[in-house]
């Protein structure tokens, strides 16, 4: 129990960090036109949630954020034609889960090693 406890609290300031990036970038996705670069800005948060001791960190931000990069394609001011912002989004949908997966696989053995010791 008081493991627990102790993980919740060491872990509780990058979680908190992390969902107020996540909301932030979300907001500024939302408002700037489509074809802007913003959305690259999600990667802070998948990039912090490699230090959190919870072993669904990684997956969870990136399931958030892939409904997030959804919901700005949807909801963002017309900028670029919609086909040139859908290329743009599903190529970094692509690149990001790769990279969800590739971090998710070393963290996950990092956390697991660490449970062994």
């Amino acid at each position: 129990m008081t493991q627990i406890l102790r993980s919740l609290a060491s872990d509780l300031g990058i979680v908190i960090i992390v969902a107020l990036v996540l909301l932030a970038v979300y907001l500024i996705d939302t408002i700037t036109p489509l074809g802007e670069p913003v959305w690259l800005l999600y990667f802070i948060p998948l990039i912090l949630s490699y230090w959190s001791s919870r072993y669904y960190a990684i997956p969870t931000v990136c399931v958030v954020t892939l409904l997030f990069l959804i919901g700005g394609f949807f909801f963002s001011p017309q900028g670029v034609p919609v086909s040139q912002a859908f290329i743009y989004r599903f190529t970094f949908f692509l690149f990001f889960i790769s990279l969800s997966i590739i971090l998710w696989t070393i963290r996950s053995r990092q956390i697991l090693d660490d449970n062994l010791v």
